[in-house]
C-alpha cells in the first residue's frame, strides 16, 4: 500500500483549492484504490472530516517531518504555492517542505501545479535549486512552464491542466433546492460576481458597484458569489453598501461543486478568483475576468474568453463593452467554452496516468 502525502493552500477556506484538493483525492483514489492518504492542512480537523484522510496541521512542524517520513510519494498539489507577490514566507515554507522530502529520499512530484511569479533574487535561485530536485513536474499551463525554465529550471515538464476540472456541478435538483434556500429565482437572468481584495485598491470596487447596478437596471439579477471565506464576504458587502440597488451575496460555506452548480444557473459570470472563471468554465458559462494576477491572464487567453481589464487600471467603459459583447454573443461564447473544457478535462487525465505510472513504476520525468 503506497502511503502518499498532499500539500498545497488546503484548509484555509478557500473553494479554489478546496476544489484542487477533492478533485485530487478522487483521482488519486480511483487510480490507486488503496492508497493510504494524507494532507497538510491549515485546518487539519476540517480537512480530516470533509475527505476521510489523515491531515497534518501545518503549524505543527514535527508534525509534518513525521508524516513526511512516513510517505513513499510526496505531491504538490496543485495552485500557484511558489511565489513571492504576496510574501516570499509560503514560497520559503513549500521550499522547505521539498527540500525536507528529498532530504529524506522521498519521491517528489509537481501535480498540475501553477507557478510564480518570483521576483526576489535569492528566492529564484532558491527555487531554481530545489525544483531541479523534483522526481516529476506537471504544470497547469504554458506560461509556468516558460517562467520555470526561464529561471534555469532544466527537468522534463509537462503541460496538463488545473486539477479542477475534474470536478462537475451537484445534481440539478441540489442546484433548485440552494437557489430556494437562497430566496434566489432560478428563472431569472442572473450574473455572478467573484471579487476579492487587492492590495488596498478602491478604484475597481467603485467600477463594480456601477458595474452591478448597470445590470441591473438592464434587468439582471446580480448575486455576489464567496470563494475565499469571510474576506469575499466582507468586500461583497462594502461594494453592495455603494450600490444604488440592493444586490443578493451568499454568505452560506457552499462546497466546491455546490458553487459550480451556483454559477451554472447565471447568464454571465464576472470573476477576479482564478478558480470562479475555472468554474464558470466547467459549467460552460460565458465570463470577463478582472487581471490581478497574470494567472487570470493565462486563464482567460487558454478559455478564449473576455478580459474586463487589468484591476489597478479598471476602466468602466472598457468593463462594460466587454460585458455587453459577451451577453450580446453568449451562444458563441458557450460553444467555445464546451470544446475547451473536453480538452482541459482530457489534459487533466494525463496529470492521473504520469502519477500512476510514477507512483507504480517509479519513473522518472
Amino acid at each position: 500500500m503506497k502511503k502518499i502525502f498532499l500539500f498545497g493552500y488546503y484548509g484555509f477556506q478557500n473553494t479554489g483549492d478546496e476544489a484542487i484538493l477533492e478533485a485530487l483525492i478522487e483521482q488519486i483514489r480511483t487510480a490507486l484504490p488503496n492508497a493510504k492518504l494524507s494532507a497538510l492542512s491549515y485546518s487539519a480537523q476540517d480537512t480530516w472530516e470533509k475527505y476521510n484522510i489523515d491531515a497534518v496541521s501545518r503549524n505543527d512542524f514535527k508534525e509534518v517531518i513525521k508524516a513526511i517520513r512516513a510517505s513513499d510519494v510526496v505531491i504538490s498539489g496543485g495552485g500557484s504555492i511558489l511565489q513571492d507577490v504576496t510574501s516570499s514566507r509560503s514560497l520559503l515554507y513549500y521550499s522547505a517542505i521539498i527540500l525536507l522530502a528529498k532530504k529524506l529520499g522521498k519521491k517528489v512530484m509537481f501535480y498540475g501545479n501553477g507557478f510564480g511569479p518570483i521576483n526576489r533574487y535569492f528566492n529564484k535561485k532558491l527555487v531554481k535549486y530545489i525544483i531541479n530536485q523534483v522526481d516529476t513536474i506537471t504544470v497547469r499551463d504554458y506560461q509556468s512552464k516558460e517562467y520555470m525554465q526561464s529561471l534555469g529550471i532544466k527537468k522534463d515538464i509537462i503541460v496538463t491542466a488545473d486539477i479542477a476540472f475534474g470536478l462537475e456541478a451537484v445534481p440539478s435538483e441540489e442546484i433548485e433546492k440552494i437557489f430556494q434556500w437562497e430566496s434566489m429565482d432560478i428563472t431569472k437572468k442572473w450574473v455572478g460576481i467573484s471579487i476579492r481584495e487587492w492590495k488596498n485598491e478602491k478604484n475597481y470596487k467603485e467600477v463594480i458597484a456601477k458595474t452591478a447596478d448597470y445590470l441591473i437596471n438592464r434587468n439582471y439579477d446580480i448575486v455576489f458569489i464567496p470563494m475565499q471565506f469571510p474576506s469575499d464576504i466582507d468586500i461583497s458587502k462594502e461594494i453592495a453598501s455603494m450600490m444604488n440597488n440592493t444586490p443578493k451575496i451568499i454568505t452560506t460555506k457552499y462546497n466546491p461543486r455546490q458553487i459550480i452548480g451556483i454559477i451554472s444557473k447565471m447568464n454571465l459570470l464576472i470573476g477576479m478568483r482564478l478558480h470562479s472563471l475555472i468554474f464558470a468554465a466547467i459549467a460552460e458559462i460565458p465570463m470577463v475576468g478582472l487581471e490581478y494576477d497574470a494567472k487570470i491572464k493565462n486563464f482567460l487567453k487558454l478559455a478564449n474568453q473576455k478580459s474586463g481589464g487589468v484591476v489597478e487600471k479598471l476602466d468602466i467603459i472598457h468593463l462594460w463593452t466587454s460585458i455587453d459583447s459577451v451577453l450580446e454573443h453568449g451562444d458563441q461564447h458557450v460553444e467555445n467554452l464546451r470544446e475547451i473544457k473536453k480538452n482541459l478535462y482530457k489534459k487533466t487525465e494525463i496529470n492521473i496516468e504520469i502519477f500512476t505510472r510514477f507512483v507504480q513504476e517509479g519513473e522518472k520525468r
